[in-house]
């Protein structure tokens, strides 16, 4: 999606004490802000090109999540060195247009959030590793691995390598090889959709400040205007089994016809898709099993980037506290009979988004 967000996914807003997934929220919050600053440090540093733009609007659906939001926005900067505001229903026409005053009923401003053109910047730093002297293989699947006397020999369909440290980061494209992964992760497709080429004063009236719009307070769906500002460009991670970019499309269509409904009649010549790692606890988990470093399930540019970081640097020191399975790494049920997971993962997805979109209905 391509959105460098401050709020740390899962975390939410309220009191920093609170315990949130056995850390209080603060703790979260912190982390989630040195990982974006590192990411942006690295994208200023190396020079990369990828339309860096700054500003999200976090649309607030209901009354007690706009409040919420706007009382404990000045707390949460000076604990956290943001830039955050809170605006009501009656002043959002200045950063949303379409229906969005009268679906949301206000919004908090995120002036430390940024958004990207993702595939710009994963390109910029695949650049930038092999400048380094990494060699990356594309369109080359894992397909097993064998400890051997050197380490590690991993069975490609291009080959074999042998290696003396393995990390394996497949996410949702973690097969059965990996039997430990693939218990513990399942492959959910997150879609981005461009529309064709649009009047600008229309973008621009959509997007009065061209920042990207967070609409769903519970899962990540996103819209923002392309760069140039010449296209509207829908995210969200839609819960079901990969299907045809045609239905991708329309199922994006349906979500945000109601903000905009220009949108039903847009036509949309892009779309992709990729598979997000789902964790039972949505949170990123890493360590190593059999000898084998995994970090999976950290969804998103500012998460991937720091979880890649911090697993470099636990291989490079030899870390043996890191060296170790994680024990809240839950198994999914049913993960042999996933026809009956689907279901159930699909009718909780329309639950949260229910309660994520509230009025967007």
């Amino acid at each position: 999606m391509g959105v460098l967000s401050t709020p740390a996914a899962g975390a939410g807003f309220g009191d920093p004490d609170e315990m949130v997934h056995g850390r209080p929220r603060k703790a979260w919050h912190r982390d989630r802000l040195a990982a974006q600053r590192y990411l942006l440090r690295l994208i200023e540093e190396s020079g990369v090109d990828c339309d860096l733009q700054a500003g999200a609007v976090l649309l607030a659906p209901t009354k007690s999540n706009y409040q919420k939001l706007a009382n404990t926005v000045e707390a949460r900067n000076a604990l956290y060195g943001t830039r955050d505001y809170a605006i009501a229903a009656d002043a959002l026409e200045t950063e949303a247009g379409g229906n969005a005053s009268d679906l949301f009923v206000g919004a908090l401003v995120l002036g430390d959030t940024h958004h990207v053109q993702p595939a710009k910047m994963i390109t910029g730093l695949a650049t930038l590793a092999r400048k380094h002297g990494a060699t990356i293989c594309e369109r080359t699947d894992v397909v097993g691995l064998q400890k051997c006397r050197e380490g590690t020999r991993v069975r490609t369909n291009g080959g074999d390598v042998v290696a003396q440290n393995v990390l394996l980061t497949t996410g949702g494209y973690t097969r059965e090889f990996a039997g430990f992964l693939w218990n513990r992760t399942l492959g959910v497709p997150s879609i981005v959709a461009a529309s064709e080429e649009l009047p600008r004063e229309g973008v621009a009236e959509m997007f009065p400040t061209g920042r990207v719009l967070l609409v769903n307070q519970v899962r990540g769906f996103s819209c923002r205007p392309s760069p140039d500002g010449s296209r509207l460009i829908l995210a969200g991670p839609l819960a079901q089994t990969p299907r045809s970019p045609d239905a991708d499309v329309q199922a994006l269509k349906g979500y945000f016809k109601r903000l905009f409904p220009e949108v039903a009649s847009m036509e949309f010549t892009h779309c992709w898709t990729g598979m997000i790692a789902a964790t039972r606890d949505a949170q990123g988990h890493s360590g190593a099993h059999n000898g084998t470093w995994y970090s999976v399930g950290a969804s998103g540019l500012v998460s991937c980037a720091d979880a890649g970081r911090r697993m470099a640097q636990n291989i490079l020191h030899e870390d043996a506290t890191a060296a170790v399975a994680d024990k809240k790494f839950s198994r999914w049920p049913l993960r042999n009979s996933e026809h009956l997971l689907w279901r159930g993962i699909s009718l909780s997805a329309r639950l949260s988004d229910l309660i994520g979109r509230s009025r967007l209905r």
